[in-house]
């Protein structure tokens, strides 16, 4: 579920097939009169609360020959949360199981070199009985060999 301060500006579209109802907002007006914090299920319920056919939350299931509010939202794409990647190939550290020779757990996709060997060094510190690696893509930068398990007796 999506909130509408996620939202890219543009236009909300909002569209019932029940009653042949439309409506269009501004993602900026609906901002200043929302707030950035409502999710687009409410924000729905909002605009759609004048329709005669919409039921309240919880209201009994309609009938067989009841109509329904059918009501559609349709909102602009929503932005990027992700940082965009810089240019060039990152590297990335992972820990491998202690048995069965598959990751365990990627660690980090890093740029540049110098930060990937700090974050490689510092996972060898912290899982001491794991096989770690740094890799560029296939090739294998840093490799820190599972220590051998010694004869307790």
């Amino acid at each position: 579920m999506g909130r509408l301060g996620n939202v890219e500006a543009g236009r909300v579209y909002v569209d019932c097939a029940s009653c042949k109802r439309s409506g269009r907002y501004t993602v900026a007006t609906l901002l200043e009169q929302y707030g950035p914090d409502i999710s687009t299920v409410d924000l729905l319920r909002h605009l759609t609360a004048s329709c005669r056919y919409q039921r309240a939350p919880g209201a009994p299931a309609a009938r067989k020959y009841e109509r329904l509010c059918l009501a559609a939202i349709t909102l602009p794409s929503y932005r990027r949360t992700n940082a965009p990647v810089p240019p060039g190939i990152p590297y990335t550290v992972e820990v491998w199981r202690e048995t069965g020779g598959g990751i365990e757990l990627h660690l980090a996709t890093i740029y540049p070199l110098s930060v990937a060997i700090a974050a490689f060094e510092a996972a060898c510190l912290e899982w001491p009985t794991h096989m770690i690696t740094l890799r560029d893509r296939a090739r294998i930068v840093r490799k820190r060999e599972r220590p051998p398990r010694s004869a307790t007796g």
